[in-house]
């Protein structure tokens, strides 16, 4: 019995060893790795001006071909949309990307994520090799009950998020494997054309977003112009009455959704390469109207 129970003390001892070591291995190779993702570009960005920030879900990072929106308008921008992405995520995103850097103007994709306030998994994991970060550490704190388990519990916070930042994700980054897209440009393309797939907007909408109205007061404070819009979906969507009831809440919204046929979309809810320049064009020329009003 003596030995067993020393057996089983040696083996609880090796385990915390171990995970103590795989949590700092992880760590550090997430750290002092290249940017794999946005997230991680953002934390490796330091005095840099950004005239143009474009903010949002998939239907950012595909639709907004941000070489050409530089042709038109002159100026530097970013596409820092999130495949995934709600509003708690891009909340986080521009927090941290002001801390060390100067943005003048923020283009925020609002659509079905007006319905939500809370942070996405896929947000969360990104975010994860880096919680003691004093941004990331408060914006998590706020939303996680289980916050001092992943703070404080060696390797938790790696184990519960391995499909995001597991050993196949740490492995391409402590061999520094580039990205397919480049996080400095973060346009990512679709090819082809599904007309047949179909979606559906939400039948009701939600009274407020608290995550929207802490954006604003964010770039109000930080002297940076807010644009929001709303990018088009092709005609199989139902439920389209909905993108009437979110101007009606949020009557700043350029709507920027009139005008594309079936072709120019991969699928439902994303535009295909061709469609996200025609976008692109139109989203310069709406906001240029703006500015000349």
């Amino acid at each position: 019995m003596k030995r067993f129970i020393q057996n089983t003390l040696k083996l609880l001892l090796l385990i915390i060893v171990l995970v103590v070591v795989c949590d700092i291995v992880y760590t550090a190779v997430y750290r002092n790795s290249a940017p794999r993702n946005k997230l991680q570009y953002i934390l490796n960005t330091e005095n840099e001006t950004f005239d143009i920030v474009f903010l949002g879900s998939s239907r950012v990072a595909n639709h907004v071909d941000t070489k050409l929106f530089d042709s038109l308008s002159l100026k530097k921008t970013i596409n820092l949309g999130v495949l995934g992405a709600g509003l708690n995520d891009n909340f986080l995103q521009l927090k941290l990307l002001i801390q060390n850097n100067q943005v003048n103007s923020v283009y925020l994709q609002v659509d079905d994520n007006f319905e939500r306030e809370y942070p996405t998994a896929l947000g969360t994991a990104s975010a994860m090799p880096f919680i003691r970060n004093t941004i990331i550490k408060e914006h998590t704190k706020r939303y996680f009950e289980n916050f001092n388990t992943l703070y404080y519990v060696p390797f938790y916070r790696y184990a519960i998020n391995d499909p995001k930042i597991g050993f196949r994700e740490l492995f391409f980054s402590f061999i520094n494997k580039a990205p397919k897209i480049d996080p400095s440009v973060g346009y990512i393309p679709k090819y082809g054309s599904r007309p047949s797939q179909s979606g559906s907007l939400p039948k009701e909408i939600t009274k407020e977003n608290a995550i929207l109205k802490e954006i604003r007061v964010l770039c109000k404070t930080n002297n940076i112009e807010l644009v929001l819009f709303i990018s088009p979906y092709s005609s199989t969507v139902k439920n389209r009455d909905y993108i009437d009831k979110l101007k009606n809440k949020v009557p700043d919204l350029l709507d920027v959704t009139k005008g594309y046929n079936d072709s120019l979309f991969y699928n439902y809810g994303h535009l295909n390469n061709k469609g996200a320049r025609v976008f692109t064009k139109n989203l310069y020329y709406a906001t240029q109207r703006i500015l000349e009003q």
